[in-house]
């Protein structure tokens, strides 16, 4: 007696997995790194929660460190959308400083990202072009422009990841924190000798 063929199965009342791309992508890896932590984010554990293998996520992302940047960049997009508001040359590059902690903080300590390397996504890139073209306004010297950058990046990065702030004072309290920190560093940039010291 010929073995029965096997009959088809039908897939339908199954859960229809989540099509894939690359902000699906990210959006899933800064959920784990919100429940759980940045260490968290790997290839494979992405996959996973996506219900695919991790060679498929390498259609859309390159590497682990190349999703990490996407994550950072993605974060810091709600900066690039937002409007600046109105003011000084001092208050607005202010207010775009803060919001940029704000957007940087949290997600399993994702501004870690921004220590390893300088963030090169179209997000950040507009930001610092923001950036630039406030403290050019502020008549900072083009030759301490790179300088007053860098330093100004390192503050985004380390406010985002200071959680102490955040968990000794109110968030009106910790705004106030974060405003009186950048009026320090404009009023010093503003006001010290254009003469950058030469390191190179």
């Amino acid at each position: 007696m010929e073995p029965r063929a096997r009959e088809p199965v039908s897939r339908r009342g199954q859960a229809i997995r989540p099509a894939l791309s690359r902000a699906a992508i990210i959006e899933t890896a800064l959920h784990i790194a919100d429940t759980e932590n940045l260490d968290a984010v790997t290839m494979r554990r992405v996959a996973t929660a996506l219900d695919t293998s991790a060679s498929a996520l390498y259609v859309y992302i390159r590497s682990r460190e190349d999703l990490l940047d996407a994550m950072f960049d993605h974060v810091m997009a709600a900066v690039v959308q937002a409007a600046i508001p109105a003011g000084t040359w001092r208050e607005r590059l202010s207010w775009l400083l803060i919001k940029s902690v704000q957007a940087a903080s949290g997600h399993g300590g994702l501004a870690q990202v921004a220590l390893a390397k300088v963030p090169s996504g179209p997000n950040a890139r507009q930001i610092t072009a923001r950036v630039r073209e406030l403290l050019a306004e502020g008549q900072i010297p083009e030759t301490a422009i790179p300088a007053a950058l860098d330093l100004l990046a390192l503050f985004v990065t380390a406010a985002a990841l200071d959680r102490v702030p955040a968990a000794s004072a109110t968030p009106g309290q910790h705004h106030d924190l974060l405003r009186w920190e950048t009026e320090v560093i404009l009023n010093g940039l503003a006001t010290t000798a254009p003469q950058i010291p030469h390191t190179r």
